[in-house]
């Protein structure tokens, strides 16, 4: 008898320079051109969403980006694919921010982990 690991082979790979990000929180930018991401507030609905509210109380309620950061996510307007803002970035930033793939990847997966972006291509669907 096979196992199934949890999470494995049950959606179809999804290359990330294909989505078109959409921010779904409130920003604030600053003077000299970064952003400052303002932390929602959880919807507290039973005692499972506790654990939320706890982990929203521990972190930071204010997250601001570096100059890379601030212009990646003024960029990712739920229009522009994560591989038309990497092309945006090397064009403006040039070596400085290679390689721009991984660093705009990785940036791009923690800001939707800390539900400040979503994919509306896969989140819609569910």
């Amino acid at each position: 008898m096979s196992r199934r690991r949890r999470g494995h082979g049950t959606k179809a790979q999804v290359n990330l320079l294909d989505l078109k990000p959409r921010r779904e929180v409130e920003w604030e930018e600053r003077e000299e051109g970064t952003i400052v991401l303002v932390r929602r507030r959880p919807v507290i609905r039973g005692p499972r969403s506790f654990g939320r509210w706890i982990s929203y109380m521990m972190s930071t309620p204010r997250v601001r980006l570096d100059d890379v950061g601030s212009f990646a996510w003024s960029k990712l307007d739920g229009h522009t694919t994560v591989g038309g803002v990497v092309d945006q970035v090397r064009k403006h930033f040039g070596k400085r921010v290679e390689p721009v793939e991984h660093r705009l990847g990785e940036l791009v997966r923690q800001l939707r982990r800390e539900r400040f972006l979503s994919y509306p291509e896969i989140d819609d669907r569910s």
